[in-house]
């Protein structure tokens, strides 16, 4: 697994599918985070992209993890995910986070 992504999007709904297309498709490396452990994200942005874009080394799909820390000196730089079943932490280098909540709003930390 890459420890250096472009950007990182929390949730799993209709608005973090189209958002990982539109990074993808520009080529960012993109790590998906997402809080249920059996969310069909991948099957549910398989269909909405093909599957050539869903097998891209490119895209990474956390499931069952949160975001436990975002850091960084003037811009983000680094974010920590935890594994909610094992409580395991896992480091990324990132540069970028879209977090969409319930709601689907969208909030961009850069």
């Amino acid at each position: 697994m890459t420890r250096t992504v472009d950007l990182v999007i929390v949730g799993g709904g209709p608005a973090a599918i189209a958002a990982t297309i539109d990074a993808l498709s520009s080529g960012l490396r993109v790590l998906v985070v997402i809080r249920a452990r059996r969310s069909g994200f991948a099957r549910h942005l398989r269909q909405a992209s093909g599957s050539a874009l869903l097998m891209s080394p490119q895209v990474t799909v956390l499931s069952g993890a949160e975001v436990a820390c975002v850091d960084g000196v003037n811009t983000i730089e680094a974010v920590v995910v935890r594994r909610l079943r094992t409580g395991r932490l896992l480091a990324f280098n990132a540069s970028a986070l879209l977090a969409f909540g319930e709601n689907a709003q969208r909030e961009k930390i850069t």
